[in-house]
């Protein structure tokens, strides 16, 4: 029953209609379901990139640059991608050209083939 125009662009003033409460709700739950599973998949990707270099320590996986607001969600869905054998860890709020960002890290194990 998922919605993806609620607010249809072509409608006028006059004939929008709103939503229920619960489809507004479904449709604001569908809407972070596709970017999380688009955020973690670039995780995946980039611990992809730090195991076939055999990266071992402290690594960092991601630069978090996203609104104060949704950066509790964002760093959720990291934490629950990562066991805590990874010792999944979030730094510091850092600027960077002027933006705002924190730095997601995950630890691998020692790679002995040196």
């Amino acid at each position: 029953m998922e919605n993806t125009h609620l607010l249809e662009e072509e409608a006028t003033e006059e004939s929008i209609v709103i939503p229920s409460w619960d489809n507004l709700v479904d449709h604001y739950a569908s809407r972070w379901r596709q970017e999380k599973e688009k955020f973690q998949n670039e995780l995946r990707k980039s611990f992809k990139v730090l195991i076939e270099r055999f990266a071992c320590g402290k690594q960092e996986l991601y630069t978090l640059c996203i609104s104060e607001r949704l950066e509790k969600k964002y760093i959720r869905a990291f934490l629950e991608l990562f066991e805590s054998g990874y010792a999944p860890h979030v730094g510091d709020v850092e600027r960077l050209a002027g933006k705002r960002v924190r730095k997601l890290y995950i630890t691998l194990p020692n790679n002995y083939a040196d």
